[in-house]
């Protein structure tokens, strides 16, 4: 069945046990098969079978859950008002910060001093501490306290207990207290200053995440600033600007200098200079002329193109680039899966924790109920589980992202895992560590050189084996003129048979021209020289005798050497693993120092060796072109494609490199090695601090403020840490090394 993919925001998660509220929900509905919830994106991914779920049955099951959603559509003006609700909500929390610190301030001021000022007449406690409770009441209702306290009357009437309740529980608690003992002339039960430094605490702290997680989606939104919202029609009236949503495959676009290419197409007049380091990081224009290829995403740094769209929108490789990020930071890794399922039951337990430390420290413990009720305030503020949340989300919304920036598409966050732990790549040759461009780089022959390549090139000129589209480039290189054939044979993948200009010709294996009674042993010494050198040999006969021998090949890439040399010094063993003859394959290998090698292979032999390196438990990153190594990257724990021209890859790969360039494969694996070494500590972090934390809070030792601070010092640590995969010398720029 056809599958759709629908993405939503979300607002209201506050912590893992949200994130696993909402996946219930939406799983319970009929025709999805699957659905991601991230806290940190906050924003869902949802699988569902096309024409079975109606999106709007999606949105209300989240808001039956308690929170609210919407619909996130890939167009520019949904990206742009995306971001303008972004800024939006940062500028209310600032608001709510400032209100917070504003009432915060005097309250917790006569608490301290309010005591050296009253009057030791009875009575003489209601005006200081009458003051705090009305600025208390203040402070709850403003916009510092209000949306908690609404957060947790919603978790209440959902049933869905999150961190928002656990902190409405504790501050409800604080100026329930307060207010009895305004009442009852029993100031030691005043805790409206706790209520003040748990709601400035709390704001402090969620006005700098919000502000860390815009930060850490940067890398997102400079794709989205990448995405041409009118371009410049070609029309037979002239030139009309129109909104680029609107444009179709072969509709001509005019791009003027600095101007972002709209599209991704083919360049039918003009040259210039085009930066693409938006896709590829590379910082140098490539140079583009009539025919060459180029992406949506790329700005002209020099001339004025024309250029004839073939793929447009979320087609186009930035509309691509996009929803692969996009998929990715929405994406979970194992170890979050179990943070979720951890955090899901954390938020009872807590209060069942609170209500423990209360009772039991009255009726057992011998405390005042006044103490009593200040250890289960500070149980209930330390413990939420907001970090642990956010563990690993955040780590793998800033590694994506800056992966981004280079060029690097990491299509889901168990691919960053599982990059991270591998210990073996299998290289595929042609097109991978080699450029793929065939070429004829030899030739052998007793008899005119141009006459050979002209009668093999005329006998080939209709195939589209790659050496012969070689030969027939190397024919019109040397200016020779291509003859009609007549008699064609082709024999699949072995070579073909024709007549040409009157002459028998055959082009092809040696065990074709054998089979068709031609002998080759003459010229088996200059074939094996050829191979010898890393070259493919192919024969040319002439009526009935071995006349040629041409020497196929592609170059190494000038920068294989250095990606294999840095590989090594990771301790990630290498195979290189092809369909070409022995010699080439091994010339190939000993020029870049791999030990393994694998010649002759044909697709299922590549996917069968990958599949006997996993069960002997070594894990696996296969890399390839992504189109006839799809079954070899599919089975791999990571595979990773070389994307080149216009194409973003094949559909098999779990990492796509858009420049090609072999040397992001180190720096991925490093990448994913110290995400999962943060991952590891965010969580190592969070549960820890949970672990230690409660007894602590319940014995008296952290106060409700203090516990405060300590909460949201959690969750901003986690942040901060998660940030540190921004740093440029994981990726360093292009070039270097």
């Amino acid at each position: 069945m056809k599958s759709e993919l629908v993405r939503l925001s979300i607002e209201g998660m506050t912590c893992g046990g949200c994130v696993s509220r909402v996946e219930r929900a939406l799983q319970s509905i009929s025709g999805v098969t699957s659905a991601q919830v991230n806290l940190a994106t906050e924003s869902a991914t949802v699988t569902c079978v096309d024409g079975l779920v109606d999106r709007k049955e999606l949105v209300a099951a989240i808001r039956a859950a308690g929170y609210d959603a919407e619909i996130v559509r890939a167009k520019s003006a949904q990206n742009v008002a995306h971001e303008k609700t972004r800024n939006d909500r940062l500028r209310t929390q600032r608001q709510a910060l400032i209100q917070a610190i504003g009432l915060a301030a005097p309250i917790v001021g006569l608490h301290f001093l309010g005591g050296g000022l009253q009057s030791h007449e009875h009575g003489g406690h209601v005006w200081a501490q009458g003051l705090q409770a009305l600025l208390s009441a203040v402070l709850l209702a403003s916009p510092a306290g209000a949306p908690i306290l609404i957060g947790g009357l919603r978790a209440i009437w959902f049933s869905a207990p999150n961190m928002d309740l656990l902190i409405s529980i504790g501050v409800s608690t604080a100026f329930v207290a307060g207010s009895v003992g305004l009442i009852l002339a029993r100031p030691e039960t005043e805790h409206f200053h706790a209520l003040a430094m748990i709601l400035a605490l709390v704001n402090v702290g969620r006005y700098l995440e919000l502000r860390a997680k815009i930060e850490a989606t940067g890398a997102l939104r400079a794709l989205f600033s990448r995405i041409e919202t009118v371009a410049h029609k070609v029309t037979e009236n002239g030139i009309v600007q129109v909104p680029v949503d609107s444009l179709t495959p072969g509709d001509r676009v005019r791009v003027a200098l600095d101007t972002m290419i709209p599209v991704d197409g083919r360049v039918i007049e003009g040259e210039g200079g085009v930066d693409e380091s938006a896709l590829t990081g590379e910082s140098v224009p490539r140079f583009v002329k009539s025919g060459d290829s180029v992406r949506a995403g790329g700005m002209v740094r020099d001339g004025i193109l024309t250029v004839e769209a073939e793929r447009v929108g979320a087609e186009s490789t930035m509309g691509r680039m996009i929803a692969i990020v996009e998929a990715a930071q929405a994406g979970k890794t194992h170890l979050q899966r179990i943070a979720d399922r951890v955090a899901g039951v954390f938020v009872p337990i807590v209060i069942l924790a609170a209500l423990i430390t209360f009772f039991g420290g009255v009726t057992m413990g011998g405390v005042e109920a006044s103490v009593a009720i200040s250890r289960a305030v500070a149980v209930l503020v330390i413990a939420c589980p907001c970090a642990m949340g956010l563990a690993t989300p955040m780590a793998v919304m800033v590694a994506t992202g800056t992966a981004a920036r280079f060029g690097i598409l990491i299509r889901d966050a168990e691919a960053l895992e599982a990059v991270g732990q591998v210990d073996c790549i299998v290289f595929d040759k042609t097109g991978t560590l080699t450029t793929g461009a065939v070429e004829v780089r030899d030739i052998e022959t007793d008899q005119d050189t141009d006459r050979m390549i002209q009668l093999g090139a005329s006998a080939e000129r209709f195939s589209q084996h790659p050496f012969a589209r070689a030969l027939v480039q190397e024919a019109k290189k040397r200016q020779l003129e291509l003859r009609e054939p007549s008699n064609l044979v082709s024999f699949a993948g072995r070579g073909v048979r024709a007549t040409v200009s009157g002459q028998t010709v055959i082009v092809g294996s040696a065990p074709l021209l054998e089979e068709m009674g031609v002998a080759v042993s003459t010229h088996e010494n200059t074939a094996k020289q050829m191979a010898s050198r890393g070259n493919s040999t192919v024969f040319v006969a002439m009526n009935g005798a071995c006349a040629a021998v041409l020497g196929f090949g592609d170059q190494i890439r000038p920068e294989a050497k250095e990606a294999v040399e840095r590989i090594k010094k990771l301790g990630v063993r290498l195979s290189l693993s092809s369909g070409d003859h022995a010699e080439s394959v091994n010339a190939v290998a000993e020029h870049l120092g791999i030990d393994e090698v694998g010649a002759n292979m044909t697709p299922e032999m590549k996917l069968k060796d990958v599949m006997r390196r996993r069960e002997r438990g070594q894990k696996v990153a296969f890399v390839g072109d992504g189109i006839n190594d799809g079954p070899s990257l599919a089975a791999a724990h990571v595979g990773i494609s070389l994307a080149t021209g216009s194409d973003v890859a094949g559909e098999a790969a779990d990492i796509l490199l858009l420049s090609g360039d072999v040397r992001l494969i180190p720096q991925v694996i490093t990448l994913g090695r110290r995400s999962v070494r943060i991952i590891r500590e965010n969580l190592f972090w969070a549960f820890c601090f949970n672990t230690l934390a409660i007894p602590l809070a319940a014995t008296g030792h952290v106060p409700p403020s203090l516990a405060a601070a300590a909460m949201m010092g959690s969750s901003i640590l986690v942040i901060l840490n998660s940030l540190r995969l921004r740093r440029t010398g994981i990726l360093p720029k292009r070039g270097t090394t």
